[in-house]
């Protein structure tokens, strides 16, 4: 191979389709880095203007009455199902001791018929865990989602209200410190107890 084509292939390699795809491809993430500083050097300018707000929910938790008696109405709902559970554990557990205490005296047609009765009561006992536990589930997915909602209407409302430029919460990922004069949970707590009632 001569210098002349050692040279031109050495050349050649750089500019080759996938190498100029690439070239094209950097300008153009440097056209819009480019871009994107510009703007933000401009919006940047006008930070004035910007007003930040964050909300604590776990503060909005334990503090909003109306969430208290959201959390309190789940509570009986579930203390209510829990009982019915606990009745029918307990004749499950009845029907197993009377079973073991009887077993000698019992004929094998009894001995049969009392275990039939206490494997149908086990799976009842069964189904109705399992019926129980998705309706608590169904239950609170339904008053997380409508606390959600009523939730952002407040403070949507109050960002409205007030002029904020972006309202987060106080533990979004990346968020590592904040001014306590920026944090408007006590305020969305009292909007969001007043619209309750």
């Amino acid at each position: 191979m001569s210098q002349v084509e050692a040279g031109n292939s050495a050349w050649g390699e750089p500019f080759s389709g996938a190498r100029e795809v690439e070239m094209k491809r950097m300008l153009f993430l440097f056209f819009w880095v480019f871009l994107l500083f510009g703007f933000q050097s401009e919006t940047a300018l006008g930070a004035e203007n910007t007003k930040l707000g964050i909300v604590d929910i776990e503060k909005f938790q334990d503090e909003s009455k109306a969430f208290q008696k959201i959390r309190e109405e789940l509570k009986a709902k579930f203390d209510l199902l829990q009982k019915e559970l606990d009745k029918k554990k307990d004749e499950l557990l009845e029907i197993e001791a009377e079973l073991k205490k009887q077993s000698m005296m019992l004929s094998l047609d009894a001995k049969e018929d009392k275990r039939r009765e206490l494997e149908r009561k086990r799976r009842h006992y069964k189904y109705l865990a399992e019926d129980s536990t998705e309706e608590m589930k169904q239950a609170q997915l339904d008053a997380r989602k409508e606390l959600a909602q009523e939730l952002e209407k407040v403070v949507n409302m109050i960002g409205k209200q007030e002029g904020f430029t972006l309202i987060i919460e106080k533990r979004t990922v990346g968020l590592v410190y904040f001014d306590k004069a920026i944090d408007i949970t006590d305020r969305v707590i009292k909007a969001y107890d007043k619209l309750a009632k």
